[in-house]
């Protein structure tokens, strides 16, 4: 309850400072069964489904060599998941060309997906030629349609790839976006070597920053990149491993803002402050340091332009901060562990910041390395920020928390890293126009008992009919699909809410071929799966 207080005496101090139209935002888990734990790579979205490539399978990397980043847990494959149906498909990467192989399995990738084109920059990974541990200077362009069509009829798909090598380019743990016709690689470093927390005489690795905001055009029919610009400052661009994300400012000009980030020179605790990036310039945002979120987590960026405020929604992670209940204080843990909390950060109209954390936080310790995925055709901006104002829904469905690494504990780094795991939970995230009881930020309990709690069909084989029995726990949207062995689509037989409680459902099978069906339904995200036996 205080921590309640908290948010919705901030919102009206915000409010106080510069209007803001009122919306909550609202998070429910899902599951898709089989769903792969996947982290540090690239994400993309096409024909409404998810598509994974790189980064790595097992949680916390480790801090001593030669077991930091084992080559047994990177990711060799490239996913294709259609959240609707739970269906997963892949395809192994391993027999691709040696120098487009390394580069497409690194680790702590910049990607920008670009319509229907996906790229992705460096990584850290293990290198043949090498026979050492680098980071790459590759662009590799990704032909989304191609790939996603070649994964799922399981037919060749190295055709879908193009590559390149730019010295320019040699960056991991940085990011990618674009603004205009220009692509930003903001920060992050090149690291060579196998990742050890001893550096005895520098013999292990070497390691340098970029310090840098790199911007340039890429030529998609030639693939390679033109117009070279770089913004350095040793300062405060020394940092990696940190959120990039879209932004309105204060003049209603789109940009980003990179948030927080590590390591300080002298230490190993991470930067505070944030650098606003336009065009032009990239400079610290005045008078604010942000608390509660200082990794790479999943962040929403959303924009109200009725009164010119800019949110930005941080999803767990790790912080040097969190706030006591009790006291509703900062409490300071210089370890960077892994925390639980949602926060959100707001610009106001008149360049002033505030940030608040969400009255209730993940039920694990989850967030860290997570990425958001925005569901198609929302009213974005140009640079790819939520316009809350064009929402027409009450309730929209904004987009999924996917991925990531989820540990047992807050501090594992120097105990344990390897009892981490990389997350297989899925979140949908919910934008909630209006009032509600916290504020402009509050958050549905997570721990919600699953609606659907059973799914059984009976008689199975079925001759002509059968039914389907569902026990829900709530009122809920039911949808039941139905689709051969082959995984094509037969027949949408149930689409509608249903009452809380047993429930039946009758499919007509008389008109249907003899074989057998898989039968999915899905209850507010949650999907399970019957086969049937039809007119044997």
């Amino acid at each position: 309850m205080k921590i309640k207080l908290l948010v919705l005496l901030l919102w009206l101090n915000g409010a106080l400072m510069g209007q803001q139209d009122t919306f909550s935002i609202e998070i429910e888990p899902i599951q898709i069964e089989n769903m792969p734990g996947l982290h540090s790579g690239a994400v993309a979205t096409i024909n409404n489904r998810w598509i994974f490539i790189g980064g790595r399978t097992n949680g916390l990397h480790g801090f001593l060599s030669p077991f930091a980043f084992p080559n047994d847990n990177k990711n060799v494959n490239a996913y294709v998941v259609d959240k609707s149906t739970g269906e997963i498909w892949s395809s192994s990467l391993e027999n691709f060309p040696v120098n487009l192989y390394e580069p497409l399995t690194s680790s702590n990738i910049p990607f920008y997906q670009d319509g229907n084109i996906l790229y992705m920059i460096g990584g850290y990974g293990w290198s043949n030629a090498a026979n050492d541990f680098k980071t790459f200077s590759t662009l590799t362009k990704i032909d989304l349609v191609c790939l996603h069509d070649a994964i799922v009829t399981q037919s060749a798909l190295e055709n879908c790839f193009e590559q390149i090598e730019d010295p320019a380019l040699t960056v991991c743990g940085g990011s990618l976006k674009k603004l205009n016709n220009r692509f930003y690689l903001v920060f992050g470093h090149r690291f060579d070597g196998i990742y050890s927390v001893l550096n005895p005489g520098n013999s292990i690795f070497t390691q340098r920053y970029s310090n840098a905001v790199k911007s340039f055009e890429i030529d998609a029919t030639t693939l390679g990149i033109s117009n070279l610009r770089v913004q350095q400052d040793s300062i405060n661009f020394h940092r990696r491993d940190y959120n990039l994300v879209p932004q309105v400012f204060p003049d209603r000009n789109e940009g980003l803002t990179g948030f927080s980030g590590v390591f300080q020179y002298q230490s190993t605790l991470p930067y505070l402050n944030t650098i606003n990036i336009t065009e032009d310039t990239a400079v610290v945002a005045p008078n604010f340091d942000q608390h509660l979120s200082q990794y790479h987590s999943a962040v929403m960026p959303v924009y109200d332009s009725t009164y010119n405020v800019m949110h930005t929604f941080f999803f767990g992670g790790m912080s040097r901060f969190t706030i006591d209940a009790q006291t509703q204080t900062l409490v300071d843990d210089t370890l960077v562990p892994f925390v639980k909390t949602i926060s959100c950060v707001s610009r106001f109209a008149n360049g002033t910041y505030e940030e608040k954390q969400l009255g209730i936080s993940f039920p694990d310790f989850l967030g860290s390395n997570m990425e958001f995925i925005p569901v198609e055709n929302l009213p974005l901006t140009n640079n790819k920020v939520i316009k809350v104002n064009r929402l027409t829904e009450q309730r929209t469905l904004a987009g999924y928390l996917v991925g990531g690494i989820k540990s047992p504990e807050a501090n594992i780094s120097a105990t344990a890293p390897a009892s981490s795991e990389a997350n297989t939970s899925i979140y949908e995230v919910y934008i909630v126009r209006g009032v509600s009881d916290s504020g402009t930020v509050s958050l549905k309990d997570v721990k919600n008992q699953p609606s659907l709690s059973s799914f059984q069909c009976f008689p199975n084989p079925a001759i002509n009919q059968t039914q389907f029995k569902l026990q829900l726990t709530k009122k809920s949207h039911v949808e039941i699909v139905a689709y051969d062995s082959a995984g094509r689509f037969i027949q949408r037989i149930c689409n509608k809410k249903m009452d809380a409680g047993e429930q039946f459902v009758t499919w007509n099978v008389e008109n249907l071929p003899t074989g057998t069906y898989i039968v999915k339904s899905r209850v507010d995200g949650i999907t399970k799966s019957i086969s049937v036996l039809v007119n044997p």
